[in-house]
């Protein structure tokens, strides 16, 4: 009998260690897969916003060159790409886990929207450079975060 007890035990024991390493396992599988969404939509998100800066860039140039040479100007597309550009960056802040990146961020956005209030070309052609610097920064700052 006192056989019988054992071999069940032993049995039950092996039955619950295999149901627990099972659970186990798949609760990491589970935290695995969660980190990995994770870091790329954070890569998704740092593509995204340097794409809107730049095409933000390229608008507001745009619309700095036809204002200064007496040229019409359909400021549609500069607000549509301000619009990209802005939910791009709440992306970037909500995702962010390092705080360099939003700053880095926040950098980039506010370097981008002082080109329209450039009253030269020298100083539209340096923002719009000081722009891509911004830009250039952000990612850098990103990728040391997603390499990881």
């Amino acid at each position: 009998m006192a056989d019988i007890v054992s071999a069940a035990t032993g049995i039950g024991g092996a039955l619950l260690g295999t149901a627990v390493g099972a659970f186990v396992t798949h609760l990491l599988q589970r935290r695995n897969a969660s980190f990995a969404r994770l870091h790329e939509e954070r890569i998704l998100a740092y593509v995204a916003f340097a794409e809107a800066v730049m095409e933000f860039r390229r608008e507001l140039m745009d619309r700095w060159f036809a204002e200064h040479n007496g040229a019409a100007h359909d400021s549609s597309p500069v607000y549509a790409s301000r619009s990209t550009m802005w939910t791009a960056y709440y992306r970037v802040a909500l995702l962010a886990r390092d705080e360099g990146i939003r700053q880095a961020a926040t950098a980039a956005r506010e370097t981008v929207s002082s080109i329209k209030k450039a009253q030269s070309l020298d100083v539209m052609k340096a923002r719009s450079d000081a722009t891509r610097e911004a830009v250039r920064r952000f990612v850098d700052t990103a990728r040391a975060e997603v390499s990881q």
